[in-house]
């Protein structure tokens, strides 16, 4: 597993300490629906920050950690990324086969946003995609994604939640 991604809960006493706040990564051209992602995972109380990239050129240079988004303590390697399908410069089916070529550099978990295409949606397991959510979001849908997805986890505090590695048997 890429050692960015590995959990850190305890120090190097040997003490448990607050689980590190994973980021998530929004790939969406729309300011509308990147605003209904934050308002949803706020109502869901995911505490994890987002981040946001517009294009598919931006997408991959965030998970490259490339041109401006070198700096990994501004732009932290994201667990998640949330995919619109549809980008101004390509597609999220670009970004998808760009993780798939990258082992090494692909997020833990990747949730394509898309219409009820269920040709998109087929196409977007047959490249790695772990799950999606249909456009417009709902509460329930995001709220059942967020408990379900493959290889993470939610860690439970009187604040809120937060989306994080599941750990490995």
């Amino acid at each position: 597993m890429n050692a960015l991604l590995k959990a850190s809960t305890v120090a190097a006493n040997g003490r448990s300490r607050a689980p590190v706040r994973k980021t998530i990564l929004v790939v969406d051209d729309r300011s509308d629906d990147i605003e209904l992602v934050r308002i949803m995972f706020k109502r869901c109380r995911i505490l994890n920050p987002l981040q946001t990239a517009h294009t598919v050129k931006d997408a991959i240079g965030y998970l490259e950690g490339d041109g401006m988004y070198a700096d990994r303590r501004a732009f932290p390697f994201p667990t998640l990324v949330l995919l619109d399908l549809h980008l101004p410069d390509g597609s999220g089916f670009d970004v998808l086969r760009w993780i798939q070529s990258h082992p090494l550099q692909a997020p833990v978990g990747v949730v394509v946003l898309t219409g009820s295409d269920i040709g998109e949606i087929k196409q977007s397991y047959d490249l790695g995609a772990h799950s999606f959510l249909v456009k417009p979001l709902k509460f329930f849908d995001l709220e059942n994604m967020a408990h379900h997805v493959r290889g993470m986890n939610l860690t439970h505090s009187s604040k809120g939640d937060l989306l994080d590695v599941a750990p490995t048997p």
